[in-house]
């Protein structure tokens, strides 16, 4: 049973709440922007800064998280129930999936090909994908689902900034 625990502190302490499934506002739980530490059990979750999914967004999957780089900004919660099997994404150069385009099956590190900060906009084949700020799996993240199409990530303070993605994987 796949399941997210939160802390209204640092280290696992204060107030607690579980959640099994998505939660679109956590100040109708009593946890709108105090969570400070988490535990993922399972499939992984997806916290927004806004209500209803919206907002800046930060993706965790199962483990420990005793201290949050955002703690106390999460307004929603989602768990990743899609496929994570076969992996697509498509990332083009331009808004409106104009220019260059690379397409990408596995984690990447956009500096190496070429195509570090340039990103405009993208389409989602397969896979959850998480595009990060910077390499190394840091700064801010856009998490996208299968499917899923962005037309321009202008709206999203995401243009021209994704210097690193990967998909997530299933477990073994």
């Amino acid at each position: 049973m796949s399941k997210i625990v939160v802390f209204a502190e640092e280290g696992f302490k204060g107030r607690t709440a579980q959640f099994k499934n998505n939660v679109c506002d956590l100040e109708e739980k009593g946890f709108n922007n105090v969570i400070s530490s988490l535990k993922v059990i399972g499939a992984p979750w997806v916290a927004y800064h806004d209500k209803h999914f919206a907002g800046k967004q930060r993706v965790f999957q199962e483990g420990e998280y005793a201290t949050l780089d955002d703690k106390g900004k999460f307004s929603s919660l989602k768990m990743i129930i899609d496929d994570l099997d076969n992996p697509e994404i498509q990332l083009f150069e331009h808004a409106y999936y104009q220019g260059r385009s690379v397409t990408l099956h596995r984690e990447t590190n956009l500096h190496d090909i070429n195509f570090s900060d340039i990103a405009s906009s993208h389409k989602v084949k397969g896979g959850v994908w998480v595009l990060y700020q910077h390499i190394n799996r840091q700064g801010s993240q856009l998490i996208s689902f299968p499917g899923e199409e962005i037309p321009s990530y202008f709206p999203l303070s995401f243009n021209d900034v994704a210097s690193h993605v990967r998909p997530l994987l299933p477990k073994p």
